[in-house]
């Protein structure tokens, strides 16, 4: 009978970077039926090193029991860190790092459980530290990557990513990265399958693109169309103004083309050369306000006030109602309540038949809080332009606020029966209603809007409004901790008697994200309480509050949730029972009952 067949385990010298990780020697047992090759795979299945521990006899000694011992905890782990229950992993990474202490896989999942509670600066401190201790894991590199891009740390998560990248020349996790920080190039030769995806780094990129410039030198037009790409991406802009400058010279009256080459001078900080190339163009071209807006911003980005307001006010005599360059030439803030800026743009409006003036007069008005000028105005601009829609919201709005109820039925809804305009005159016909307590008539006014041929997502928006004012769906009254990035940063969890219920929306979860769940119906109304976080995890959980569920049947034992997380931190909630709908409101903090 051969040795592979009697001998309980073999000796290997492993080239995986696994038994680092597990803080192991990389000679190591291995199963005598199981190829010795697959002890340098990266990683390994643990199994079999655990199966060969097994049939160690009196050569088990440290690290060999520690670990092995250690190990029974390591299904566990993996479920606690995959359902992001970060008190139920730091439990279990305890009682791992107590039997088989200052491993990397203790620092690395260390730091993943920091990171599921929203301690970012410990989760990096701890990743680091598994990085020093085993260096050769690209996982470990690249989740310092995206941690510190997330953070916006481009120059640490570049340098983490290029690690991973070379311990592993295809680790796709790394390439992503990169890609996302711009410091290699995505190409995807179908654009519906990433997996036809392939990755260039920018020189290698260049070249590409110059060769394609070449075959298309005589060709204006495909010249312009990679120019304005290859700008718009940013990853080789000096051959987008290269395609540029060629399609000028092969057509330099072009417009598109001569708006192009000068945008493409003023992002490359070139102003000398953008007013060389737009003020021919204005001096042809006389008659096109584009011109003389392109040439008012050039003058600004050169410090030329003077021009600038040259130009303004030439685009303003062919374009009175410019929006933007309305509010360059009058100085506009954000915020702005100025009456002397009001009274200037009133007279301009005035004087030009400028119903876009007029407008942004009443906007000041309204910030002010100035209500009879704030409805003087808008009308004056909806006597110029009565079927102008920009007009007809401003002006809605401005009644609204004046709650000017007689006009708004008398003039406004008029206009809207007539169908003359888009559905978001509607939609903000409605709000105001709504807003002056109006919600029966508001409820009219959307339900009839999304009535017949309407898009599918305006519909939707009706529907979720619809059932917001008729108590149906209700949102939370405090944001949750959402990162920057998009992700959330805590779960959300609901709140027992006992403590901690179960999760609804998980750690690292991309926002909009949604759950359903059951809740014990104990009488007509329900709370169902929230927090972020878990208790005994690294930070406090923090207490959110509770949705309040009435008009419950003493019936059923249960409730049926659903709970929407959206991308600003806000929560929807929606509950029902046996199919019926009900009622939903939110409690503050102090307000529900615990």
């Amino acid at each position: 009978m051969s040795d592979t067949l009697t001998t309980p385990f073999r000796w290997v010298d492993s080239t995986s970077w696994e038994p680092g990780f597990f803080g192991l020697p990389n000679r190591i047992p291995w199963p005598p039926d199981v190829d010795p090759a697959v002890a340098n795979s990266d990683p390994f299945e643990v199994e079999h090193l655990l199966r060969a521990i097994g049939t160690m006899g009196a050569e088990l000694t440290d690290p060999w029991s520690s670990f092995a011992r250690a190990a029974e905890h390591l299904d566990d782990l993996a479920d606690a860190i995959e359902d992001a229950d970060a008190p139920e992993a730091a439990e279990l990474l305890a009682r791992f790092e107590e039997i088989h202490p200052d491993t990397a896989f203790g620092l690395f999942h260390r730091g993943t459980v920091a990171r599921m509670e929203g301690r970012e600066d410990d989760a990096i401190g701890l990743f680091r530290a598994a990085a020093e201790k085993t260096p050769n894991i690209s996982a470990i590199w690249n989740n310092l990557g995206v941690m510190h891009a997330m953070r916006g740390q481009r120059d640490e998560a570049l340098a983490a990513f290029q690690k991973a990248l070379a311990l592993s020349p295809n680790d796709r996790t790394a390439l992503e990265g990169l890609a996302q920080l711009r410091a290699v190039v995505k190409l995807l030769r179908d654009p519906n399958d990433e997996s036809t995806a392939a990755f260039v780094d920018r020189p290698t990129f260049a070249k590409m693109v110059a060769q394609q410039l070449q075959q298309v030198a005589d060709d204006p037009d495909k010249l312009l169309a990679q120019g304005e790409h290859l700008l718009q991406q940013g990853f080789a802009p000096e051959l987008g103004l290269q395609a540029l400058q060629r399609a000028h010279q092969l057509r330099p009256t072009d417009r598109r083309t001569v708006f192009g080459l000068t945008a493409a001078y003023r992002l490359a900080g070139q102003p000398d050369q953008a007013r060389a190339t737009i003020e021919p163009y204005t001096r042809q071209v006389p008659q096109d306000p584009e011109g003389f807006f392109h040439l008012a911003q050039i003058c600004n980005a050169a410090g030329d006030t003077a021009a600038e307001a040259q130009a303004l006010d030439a685009l303003l005599t062919l374009d009175p109602n410019a929006q933007a360059p309305l509010g360059i030439r009058f100085g506009l803030t954000q915020n702005d309540h100025d009456p002397l800026k009001e009274q200037e743009l009133a007279k301009f409006g005035e004087e030009r038949g400028s119903w876009m003036a007029l407008i942004l007069a009443s906007n000041i008005a309204r910030k002010r809080g100035d209500k009879p000028f704030a409805v003087k105005w808008a009308e004056r601009a909806h006597e110029i332009a009565p079927d102008s829609e920009d007009v007809l919201l401003h002006y809605t709005a401005a009644l609204g606020e004046a709650r000017a109820f007689e006009k708004l039925v008398s003039i406004i809804k008029p206009q809207i029966d007539s169908g003359k305009f888009t559905r978001r005159v509607d939609w903000n016909y409605a709000q105001v209603l709504q807003g002056m307590g109006l919600t029966n008539d508001a409820l009219s006014v959307l339900r009839k809007a999304m009535a017949g041929d309407v898009p599918a997502e305006f519909k939707a928006s009706c529907a979720l409004m619809i059932d917001a004012w008729t108590g149906l769906v209700a949102g939370s009254g405090v944001p949750l901790e959402v990162h920057a990035s998009g992700f959330l940063q805590r779960p959300v969890v609901l709140v027992t008697d006992d403590g901690d219920g179960g999760y609804v929306l998980k750690a690292g979860a991309r926002l909009p994200s949604e759950s359903t769940f059951p809740w014990k119906a104990t009488g007509s109304e329900v709370q169902v309480p929230l927090q972020q976080g878990q208790s005994g995890g690294g930070a406090e959980p923090r207490i959110l509050g509770a949705f309040v569920v009435r008009g419950v049947q003493p019936t059923a034992k249960t409730i049926d949730c659903h709970l929407v997380g959206l991308p600003d931190g806000m929560l929807h909630f929606r509950a029902s029972q046996a199919g019926r709908r009900l009622q939903v409101g939110w409690a503050p903090v102090g307000l529900q009952q615990r």
